[in-house]
């Protein structure tokens, strides 16, 4: 027996109604936008309602006009991603790979002084605080990196 999508995929919606109802003047305007009737919409984002949802295109102007993250963020999840939220930037080779570099060594150097924590798998406050935006800072550098080796 096939569920509806709005029920299996019920966090898409909600993450999709959310991020609508943030958009100025919520989902009445997005509608409005795009040529739909407000009722209608809001109908078909609700998980709750019977109303079909609405179709792919919909869901992209939504997106598109509400920068919903949440609903971009749902999606990736529906193929097992986990997407980070931070823009990339353009960069050289050159300043990807020294800027790379130079996280990776930074994070070796934190983690070689703390090899206690390394070693049993816990992290104190403190050294949470030092790692956490350090391994951010590295991740968006390899984002940086790979755009850069694709020829982005």
């Amino acid at each position: 027996m096939r569920h509806p999508i709005k029920q299996t995929n019920r966090a898409l919606f909600l993450a999709l109604q959310a991020d609508a109802k943030e958009y100025p003047g919520g989902i009445r305007a997005i509608a409005e936008a795009i040529g739909m009737n407000g009722n209608s919409l809001a109908n078909g984002l609700n998980p709750g309602h019977e109303a079909q949802p609405p179709s792919l295109a919909v869901i992209i102007e939504i997106i598109v006009l509400a920068q919903a993250k949440r609903a971009v963020f749902a999606l990736a999840h529906l193929v097992g991603q986990v997407p980070m939220d931070f823009e990339l930037e353009s960069r050289s080779p050159v300043e990807a790979i020294r800027l790379f570099l130079s996280l990776v060594s930074s994070a070796s150097d934190l983690l070689g002084t703390g090899s206690e924590a390394a070693k049993d798998g816990r992290f104190d406050a403190d050294e949470r605080r030092q790692l956490e935006p350090l391994l951010l800072a590295l991740m968006k550098a390899t984002g940086e990196l790979l755009r850069s080796v694709r020829g982005g």
